[in-house]
């Protein structure tokens, strides 16, 4: 008996450590970024841009940070607070860094006009004031064509447009489920008569001027007037022929006229792209999705390097380009919400990280935001919104990989690119977020992808088999070059280059570049801890393409038997233009 005690007592003490050792070696799988924490609006006076020094350092982890001298671009805006509703005020923020904020205000047509031919848009200006004496511009986004929304007794009472357009005849469109929105018809006479004469009301106000941008969007399932047409997103040119669309955005355009770069559409659309309207998307927390993408320029290169055409509408027409990235709240990784970015939060900060850069990558100018992940990374999304070749303060490229569908890729491709049967196997082999700072492969500078990080869920586009990114590339010498017409490179500027890698080698990790006078090489002494770092070399007189082979400059270990693993290159003019 005795000995059955203790055969007991050693089992429970084994379990327990079990235990114990388990919970202590939880593999952490995002590593790279802060544990979850989702900031609410008032907690945004908590964040400050990371801290931009004036020599040679380096620290651990990412690094966001800019010189005092750099602004916000006039073209940039950024989302911190939406109000659905006339009845709620915009809160005042005290943000203890450089942004152009703006609120964002949704309201209905129904409250608008609650009586046919009666127009009332004195709350909204109201609430424009309101915003405004306490610091927020507004984006407006009037809300128009669902009777109801969504199920249960108060679907009828959330609908956007007048109820008496029933009384008009006006037919409902079909719904797919009752979970989608029961929408009018925008096509039949009647509304379409009555909803270019609210459009023209408004034009008879000073909202036009008040406001920072106003949204046109179009019957949708969900909530949120989203998309342009009958058709699809994917189906912009069909759109194009539609008379009735053309003549709600003439409509759009003249009560905008000559501030026509305002207005941004919920789709794309060639006909509103020559007004100078732009277009406002919405899902990408799907960082991969949008490859490719004709309007904005997406594609990847034969090499599998992803690349932005600047030619396309969006980019040509120097339009508003917005983005929407908000998923954050934990109720995503519930069964509510059909775990839709997986079953715990634990990835959530990676996918804010992954997503904001994407959004930078696509140019956006405009981004509805959240959440705030990752606190630091909110000022340098406000500094790089809205930038040309012509007027931004930075250059760089993230060193990532993931693998798209080769039937997706080709199923959207307007550039006719060729798919090897590898490619058919194993996905598209999609390299870099790029910021006109260029890494490419050539003979003696070959890269191979690193450090991965898995997806926690499957997402439509990848490959059916890699459901996982790499953050890096590895090489004995990794070469990069910067756009030639970046101001930048000039030899009369001095720049800060930042390098984010993994300290996982013996050896010094080694800066290579020319000047008109000789080859400098700047070094830091690799700790092989496995960390992660961001080393920030200031260089003066860079000469361009003029390192071994061409490129701008090197990156390697200086001992020519190891790798060297880079994740990002940023590239700072240290100075502000003369």
């Amino acid at each position: 008996m005795k000995a059955k005690k203790i055969f007991i007592f050693i089992s429970i003490v084994s379990l327990s450590l079990f235990i114990h050792s388990q919970n202590n070696t939880t593999k952490n799988n995002y590593p790279f970024w802060p544990i979850y924490q989702h900031l609410e609006i008032k907690a945004l006076d908590t964040i400050k841009a990371q801290t931009w020094y004036e020599n040679d350092y380096v620290i651990n982890g990412w690094d966001w940070s800019f010189p005092k001298f750099v602004k916000p671009s006039k073209n940039s805006f950024v989302g911190l607070q939406r109000n659905i509703g006339l009845k709620k005020k915009f809160q005042p923020l005290d943000l203890q860094f450089k942004i152009n904020s703006v609120g964002i205000l949704w309201v209905k047509w129904r409250d608008i006009e609650p009586t046919k031919g009666s127009y009332n848009f004195q709350p909204i200006i109201d609430r424009i004031k309101q915003a405004n004496s306490v610091g927020s511009d507004i984006i407006l986004r009037i809300l128009c064509h669902s009777k109801s929304r969504g199920i249960g007794p108060k679907a009828l009472e959330n609908g956007d447009a007048p109820l008496w357009l029933d009384n008009l005849g006006v037919n409902l469109l079909s719904k797919k489920s009752p979970k989608h929105n029961l929408n009018f018809d925008p096509s039949h006479p009647e509304f379409h008569r009555h909803y270019l004469k609210l459009v023209y009301e408004l034009s008879k106000t000073n909202i036009p001027k008040m406001v920072k941008a106003a949204y046109v969007g179009y019957a949708s399932h969900s909530f949120g007037d989203e998309g342009i047409g009958p058709y699809s997103e994917n189906e912009g040119s069909a759109n194009d022929t539609v008379q009735h669309v053309r003549q709600r955005l003439d409509a759009w355009q003249n009560t905008f006229n000559g501030m026509e770069h305002k207005v941004f559409m919920g789709g794309p659309i060639e006909y509103g792209f020559q007004k100078g309207f732009g277009v406002r998307r919405g899902f990408v927390e799907m960082y991969m999705y949008r490859i490719p993408n004709e309007d904005l320029g997406q594609y990847v290169d034969n090499n599998g390097y992803l690349l932005v055409d600047e030619e396309a509408p969006i980019l040509k027409y120097n339009c508003f380009n917005g983005e929407v990235n908000e998923e954050y709240e934990d109720k995503w990784a519930t069964a509510d919400r059909d775990f839709r970015f997986g079953k715990t939060t634990e990835s959530f900060p990676y996918r804010y990280f992954t997503s904001s850069l994407r959004a930078l990558q696509m140019r956006c100018t405009y981004i509805h935001t959240t959440g705030h992940l990752i606190p630091k990374m909110l000022p340098f999304i406000a500094q790089e919104l809205g930038r040309t070749i012509e007027d931004t303060p930075d250059v760089w490229t993230f060193l990532r990989t993931s693998y798209i569908k080769s039937n997706f890729y080709k199923k959207n491709d307007y550039k006719n690119r060729p798919i090897t049967l590898k490619e058919q196997r194993e996905g598209i082999e999609t390299k870099n977020f790029e910021r006109w700072l260029y890494q490419r492969d050539a003979p003696g500078y070959e890269t191979t992808p690193a450090i991965r990080i898995g997806h926690p869920i499957k997402m439509w586009m990848i490959q059916n088999d890699k459901d996982y990114d790499f953050i890096a590339r590895k090489g004995f010498k990794i070469g990069f070059n910067i756009d030639d017409r970046w101001d930048g490179q000039n030899q009369e500027k001095q720049l800060a280059i930042k390098i984010t890698y993994f300290d996982n080698e013996a050896g010094k990790l080694c800066l290579r570049y020319k000047t008109t006078k000789k080859t400098f090489v700047k070094e830091q002494l690799l700790k092989n801890d496995g960390s992660m770092k961001t080393v920030t070399f200031f260089i003066d007189g860079l000469l361009n393409n003029n390192a071994d082979d061409g490129f701008d400059f090197i990156i390697e270990n200086d001992n020519p038997h190891k790798k060297i693993t880079v994740a990002m290159v940023r590239i700072v003019k240290a100075k502000p233009n003369k």
